[in-house]
């Protein structure tokens, strides 16, 4: 089944559509990003969002949210994530962040790499990912991770990259109001802090603008023709190996031998038998 969209309407600071039209706007990029940050961004600068990051032909690009440098040139990646349904537990959620955020690093030296080719030019690299839900293991709101040597772990590799996840339900203590006000707005929860306030005046302009719906309308129906026909070449290749399967099931095959060759499990050869009640 293809995953509903929600209407213009409804978006939040948490919709991932919503959250870049937002954090593009340079104020509310800023004063999100220095509730959390050590240091404090004093300009910044935005590369092209649009384009997706293509490691090659036929690979999984990437489309950034938010991609941009500060002052000193230091270059950030602003993600919002959301749960998948498929990731039930936070187990599940940890890794795809986990390999997700890897990628996303890689993508981002490449561009940079083929712009110089030097590895001496990379800049200092941070991807922040804001999470709407319980995020490792339930202890921190941020949690922010160098390269560290395993046998030693005072030492830290100095490739000058950090990956940073924000979780708006885990515990907030040693944040700041501006930091604890922005998660509780993640939750639903508007306070009176003024970049809250500016954010909620930003969307109800943005909400208004006709050209900004046509183009979230444009985008939901490019995201749906690329679902149903990833959806339909699935479906496509489902079939096939169901018959696959039912034809060495009609040459009384074992299960295991058929699992093996089809790399499927044998509790699914054994369904497909029954159903073409064919199992023995």
């Amino acid at each position: 089944m293809l995953k509903k969209f929600k209407p213009w309407e409804d978006l939040t600071f948490t919709d991932d559509y919503m959250f870049k039209l937002l954090i593009e706007r340079k104020r509310i990029c800023k004063g999100t990003l220095n509730a959390f940050l050590d240091w404090n961004i004093r300009s910044i600068t935005y590369f092209a969002t649009e384009k997706p990051l293509q490691a090659g032909y036929a690979t999984k690009g990437v489309r950034l949210d938010v991609y941009l440098h500060d002052e000193t040139s230091r270059i950030y990646d602003v993600e919002m994530q959301v749960l998948k349904k498929k990731e039930k537990n936070d187990v599940d959620a940890m890794m795809t962040l986990a390999k997700r955020s890897r990628f996303y690093l890689g993508e981002l030296d490449t561009r940079a790499l083929e712009r110089s080719g030097l590895y001496a030019d990379l800049r200092p690299t941070i991807v922040i990912f804001f999470c709407p839900f319980r995020l490792f293991d339930g202890r921190r709101a941020v949690y922010t991770f160098p390269r560290i040597c395993r046998e030693d772990p005072g030492l830290t590799l100095p490739d000058e990259t950090e990956l940073i996840f924000i979780s708006s339900k885990n515990p907030r203590s040693g944040l700041s109001a501006r930091a604890c006000a922005l998660l509780d707005y993640m939750n639903g929860k508007i306070t009176k802090e003024p970049l809250i306030a500016q954010i909620e005046t930003s969307m109800r302009t943005i909400k208004r603008r006709e050209t900004e719906r046509k183009s979230y309308m444009t985008y939901i129906m490019k995201m749906r023709e690329e679902r149903q026909d990833a959806f339909d070449e699935g479906k496509a290749k489902e079939r096939d190996l169901m018959f696959r399967i039912y034809d060495m099931l009609s040459k009384h095959l074992p299960y295991q031998d058929i699992a093996r060759a089809t790399q499927t499990s044998v509790e699914d050869v054994r369904q497909i038998a029954e159903r073409f009640g064919i199992a023995y």
